[in-house]
């Protein structure tokens, strides 16, 4: 990924320096070579260093197709060059292929999804493992975005689901101090923007503008983590206990799954089978479970972590060790 993105500035910066040559504009096969160069010899990088190595959906590569299209409008912005006409075609063409591979992989995500329906019951997590056996990674990245926007925009009006029978819900945010704490952080980034940007705009505006894109998208996430930790607390059923944090990191462990639950006080100290659920909320951890085998644990964008212990922090910890306890027993 590294030797990509050194490439493609590299091959950026030598095709910008041949566009400002005085010589340019008189020489109209350089405007086709630039083009090439973009189009295909960039496209064609990706393609042999990330997207082979790593079987990334081919959705990705026109994604990057795209991106370079949009590079090479900026290199060759004179409507006079013979090239300009085919880069007004290619967007048509290049839409054309993406709705029909759409089409394509939307029979197939149809088919992963009601297939993922033996091994998952909740809507999103069978549709995060439809979609990343359908489209790969950039599947799992789609969902996440999905994810994120879903509970951004939306999780103001949504209300707390209600626990199934025979549950029991443990939430973390009433008493942590969570939300102010997300409330503190939010209107300091928001400070930190504007005057950010206003700094960097004396600089360039291009790069203050996407600098305010993506503090704008940090925004976005930080109200969206806010209203999922409220939207899904950690349930402990019958059958298993669901530890979420917000969209950040869950994990299903079966009933009998964990070998010890106790009370943290204190200071903590992490190692290398520990991982900290209590950090993403901003507050040090009260609960320590330890199972009796490693347990993978989902993160954001599709991130996997093995641990055999996991600190979380619950606004009544007593409750879930006592209901563990009889559990156990």
């Amino acid at each position: 990924m590294l030797a990509f993105a050194m490439l493609f500035l590299l091959v950026a910066g030598i095709e910008h320096a041949i566009v400002r040559l005085p010589a340019f504009p008189r020489q109209p096969a350089l405007s086709w070579a630039v083009l090439f160069d973009v189009l295909v010899g960039l496209p064609l990088l990706f393609y042999v260093l990330l997207l082979r190595r790593y079987r990334l959906s081919p959705l990705v590569l026109g994604t990057v197709v795209a991106a370079c299209l949009a590079l090479a409008y900026w290199l060759l912005p004179a409507p006079q060059w013979p090239s300009q006409a085919l880069l007004r075609l290619l967007p048509i063409g290049l839409e054309g292929l993406t709705l029909l591979a759409i089409a394509i992989r939307g029979r197939a995500l149809l088919r992963a999804y009601r297939a993922a329906g033996a091994h998952e019951t909740r809507p999103l997590p069978r549709l995060r493992l439809a979609a990343g056996q359908v489209l790969g990674v950039a599947g799992v990245l789609l969902v996440a975005e999905l994810d994120m926007l879903r509970y951004a925009l939306l999780g103001w009006w949504e209300p707390v689901p209600a626990t199934p029978p025979g549950a029991a819900a443990f939430a973390s945010h009433r008493e942590s101090g969570f939300g102010a704490l997300l409330g503190i952080a939010c209107f300091g980034l928001l400070i930190e923007s504007a005057a950010l940007h206003l700094l960097v705009r004396m600089w360039s505006p291009v790069a203050a503008g996407w600098l305010l894109v993506a503090d704008a998208y940090v925004s976005l996430l930080f109200i969206a983590h806010g209203h999922a930790v409220r939207l899904q607390p950690t349930v402990l059923t019958a059958d298993e206990l669901l530890v979420r944090v917000g969209f950040f990191w869950h994990v299903a462990v079966p009933r009998g799954g964990w070998s010890t639950a106790e009370l943290l006080r204190g200071d903590f100290t992490a190692d290398a089978e520990t991982l900290n659920l209590a950090r993403p909320l901003l507050v040090a951890p009260n609960v320590m479970l330890t199972f009796a085998a490693s347990v993978i644990v989902t993160g954001p964008y599709g991130i996997r972590r093995q641990a055999r212990r996991l600190a979380l922090y619950l606004d009544h910890p007593i409750v879930l060790l006592d209901a563990l306890s009889v559990t156990h027993s």
